[in-house]
């Protein structure tokens, strides 16, 4: 007599065959409360790992040179953007840890809908991207009359760290604005397109509001990356288009910044004002990027949902 044949139990930890990148964390055993978990963790930890190190930092510095010495200090130097650099890396671990915690789904999703980060395709974004902003911020700089005070006081260790510590910086707030949110508030709606409208929405404006500036035009060009950027992790499946669109704009306005010896002005704050002119061309060069890199996910073929080898049958 032959044995039935058993079909293995559906792995409890993995998403559903089929699900786009915003449906990743919700699978049959999700409940209403997981977002709610994950959402307070992800504020509580945020806020430890934004401010712990900048306080940690401002204490050393006002103990060992003075106060009057510390306000000067906090001006981009290469030890305070060190400090600046490590804690937005940080919300990376901190979206990771909340949904590993406040969701049954494995936190790897939130690299991709294939629950890795798909290391060839992200180099292939900046490839791509590279020229582009390359073209884009210095011909900003020398449209707006191309200034410069010389290099910045500790160029090399600035240079350094736009190339090793602003790709973390810029994938923080990747993992943060447009993974944890996407796909945490993306969780809560049974059709996805619902989800992804409502989940970006709330990601853009977080993301836009975070930087400090309320001026319009700031807001505009802060939108439009943000824009680009939902919709990229959205039709990709990942955030790995995501975070070289980010990175790659970071690492080229810093690295002419510090050439320049304007790196403080490459730091959007609260003063940070922008025009119409400004606003304009940074929407219509995110748009180009989204362009560019949508045409080569279609070459590549990268899945924008999570592919059967992965995925758990419903």
């Amino acid at each position: 007599m032959r044995e039935p044949v058993l079909t293995p139990a559906r792995p409890l930890s993995l998403p559903l065959i089929g699900a786009s990148y915003g449906e990743v964390l919700r699978s049959p055993r999700w409940r209403w409360w997981n977002p709610v978990v994950a959402w307070v963790l992800a504020i509580v930890l945020g806020l430890v790992a934004v401010f712990v190190p900048m306080l940690v930092y401002g204490f050393t510095v006002a103990a060992t040179t003075g106060a009057e010495a510390f306000s000067t200090d906090m001006e981009m130097t290469p030890s305070m953007t060190f400090v600046l650099n490590v804690s937005l890396a940080l919300l990376i671990v901190v979206s990771l840890a909340a949904v590993a915690i406040g969701f049954p789904v494995a936190a790897r999703f939130l690299h991709s809908v294939e629950g890795r980060v798909r290391w060839a395709w992200l180099i292939r974004c900046v490839l791509v991207l590279l020229p582009l902003f390359v073209v884009y911020v210095v011909g900003v700089w020398a449209l707006d009359g191309a200034r410069s005070l010389g290099p910045s006081q500790g160029w090399p260790a600035l240079l350094a760290m736009a190339v090793f510590m602003t790709p973390l910086q810029a994938a923080g707030e990747e993992y943060l604005f447009r993974g944890f949110v996407l796909a945490s508030i993306g969780s809560c709606f049974r059709r996805p397109i619902v989800g992804l409208v409502v989940a970006g929405t709330l990601s853009t404006v977080l993301f836009a509001a975070a930087h400090g500036s309320m001026d319009p035009w700031i807001l505009i060009d802060l939108g439009g990356i943000a824009v680009a950027c939902v919709y990229l992790t959205w039709r990709t499946g990942g955030l790995e288009a995501a975070v070289a669109l980010h990175t790659t704009n970071n690492v080229v306005v810093f690295f002419l910044g510090i050439l320049t010896g304007t790196v403080s002005e490459s730091y959007v704050d609260n003063t940070t004002t922008g025009t119409p002119e400004q606003a304009l061309v940074s929407v219509a060069v995110s748009a180009l990027a989204t362009v560019l890199l949508l045409w080569q996910a279609k070459r590549v073929g990268v899945h924008r949902a999570v592919p059967a080898s992965v995925g758990a049958r419903p």
